[in-house]
């Protein structure tokens, strides 16, 4: 099953760790090609994630997905970034409207997802 395999875990870790890099990597008065390639690469990973969690569900349902807290996080996660993908969306400008600025700071949570590459690494485990 794909969603168990090595290949499949040490993909979205990759991607878990891209995303944080990039969303570490914004900052004051950037260029503006450098703001497009950071949005780009957002929606990118937030279509991964997306998929990923679509992926899940199906594959081993949704009453086993609800089981495992870490999928509540990262549906969470998720929920957020096609709501804010949404807001920028309908905000008609591209999300600069300074009301829906703040809609941005969610994807600090993405941050959280941090979390399932320390539990997948059994090392960690022992020591938290």
């Amino acid at each position: 099953m794909l969603v168990r395999s090595s290949f499949w875990d040490n993909f979205l870790m990759a991607c878990v760790m891209g995303n944080t890099v990039q969303m570490a990597m914004e900052r004051y008065n950037q260029p503006a090609a450098e703001i497009i390639f950071m949005e780009k690469l957002n929606s990118v990973f937030t279509w991964i994630f997306i998929i990923e969690m679509f992926i899940k569900i199906n594959a081993i349902g949704p009453k086993k997905y609800l089981k495992d807290k870490m999928n509540w996080l990262d549906g969470f996660v998720v929920s957020l970034s096609i709501f804010e993908m949404l807001m920028a969306l309908f905000s008609g400008s591209g999300g600069n409207l300074s009301a829906f600025k703040t809609i941005r700071i969610f994807r600090t949570f993405r941050v959280l997802r941090v979390v399932r590459l320390l539990r997948a690494l059994h090392s960690m485990q022992v020591i938290i």
